[in-house]
């Protein structure tokens, strides 16, 4: 018996590897498409790669979360988010894409300064041990450098172990038309490590675009920057082929989004000064006990919201204090948030 011994197969027609062998026997397929078969669905762990989902509005410029799931995030350097729409029909970027992040950045020297587009992975379980290929379209204003990175974090509360950050750390040079970028890293073992107390850990994806020097070892020293930098499709998966952008219902990603955020209504009256209980229902089960970050109120009183049902469910009681007298109508109880 014989053993032919090879780490990729392909056809010499092919622009890349069919098929990759990996050194712990695992084997990679480089196939056009997974989306129309078994196993399309849930191959890409981020939510709302496609920037399809923005409920809390299309245009941001602090260090926030904007289009759902993505913390838009900033220190020193200034920077402002918005949805950009793909012209109908274009080619550049495949499977006809709805919207691009676009992330306008106007550095500030300091070497503890960034601008950051994130992604919190729940669970820093997720891919522990194994290799995994980030891929995503990006352009930018004038030829310029960004940096990706992997980092896990294994939450608060008790004593944790520490964050461990830089994994697959790469820079990578990106032009002014849109390209695929596309980075192999492995990730470690969690063997041995103590998550918090907290329900809080994750696997994060960090594209960098204007980093300090703090940075260096996060982002291959990237070094600070300005300019406007796009960003489409993004995409992590396990192995070392990236595949091409898995697209999933657009009512199951938001029902993703809506487990760490979602805005809703909830309507509640009083003649005179109290307390009030008003129910809230969530479309999906929520990440964890949401709370209230915006009250809108209507006549001449002033309102607070605070949950009270401590568990993470479809349902939550709001305690309403109410502070003025005549009829009240709380019109809405904004932002509700279970965010990492």
């Amino acid at each position: 018996m014989s053993t032919l011994s090879t780490t990729n197969l392909k056809n010499p027609a092919s622009s890349s590897n069919n098929i990759v062998l990996g050194a712990d026997g695992s084997v990679s397929l480089g196939l056009s498409s997974l989306n129309g078969g078994p196993l399309a669905g849930f191959r890409n762990r981020i939510i709302n790669g496609n920037f399809d989902i923005w409920q809390r509005g299309t245009s941001f410029t602090g260090n926030e979360y904007g289009a759902d799931r993505w913390l838009h995030g900033r220190l020193g350097t200034t920077h402002t988010v918005t949805r950009q729409p793909f012209t109908l029909g274009q080619t550049d970027v495949p499977n006809e894409p709805t919207y691009y992040c676009r992330t306008v950045v106007s550095s500030v020297a300091g070497a503890s300064n960034f601008s950051v587009l994130v992604q919190f992975i729940e669970d820093v379980r997720t891919f522990a041990g194994q290799q995994v290929t980030v891929s995503f379209w990006a352009k930018v204003d004038s030829t310029k450098n960004i940096a990706i990175e992997l980092q896990q974090n294994f939450g608060t509360g008790g004593s944790p172990s520490a964050t461990v950050q830089g994994i697959g750390a790469t820079k990578v040079s990106i032009g002014t038309s849109w390209q695929k970028v596309t980075v192999t890293a492995t990730v470690p073992s969690i063997s041995g490590k103590t998550l918090g107390t907290t329900v809080n850990n994750y696997l994060g994806l960090t594209i960098f675009f204007d980093a300090g020097s703090d940075f260096n070892a996060r982002t291959d020293s990237l070094g600070q920057q300005s300019g406007t930098f796009d960003i489409a499709q993004v995409q992590i998966e396990p192995g070392s082929v990236a595949t091409p952008f898995e697209r999933r219902p657009i009512g199951t990603e938001l029902a993703l989004c809506q487990r760490y955020f979602c805005r809703q209504m909830a309507c509640a009256q009083s003649a005179s000064t109290g307390i009030m209980l008003t129910p809230v229902y969530f479309p999906v089960e929520m990440r964890a006990t949401p709370t209230s970050t915006n009250v809108s109120a209507g006549a001449s009183a002033t309102a607070s919201a605070v949950a009270i049902n401590p568990r993470n469910t479809t349902l939550a009681y709001f305690q309403i204090s109410v502070t003025g007298a005549g009829g009240y109508v709380i019109d809405r109880l904004d932002a509700y948030s279970a965010e990492l």
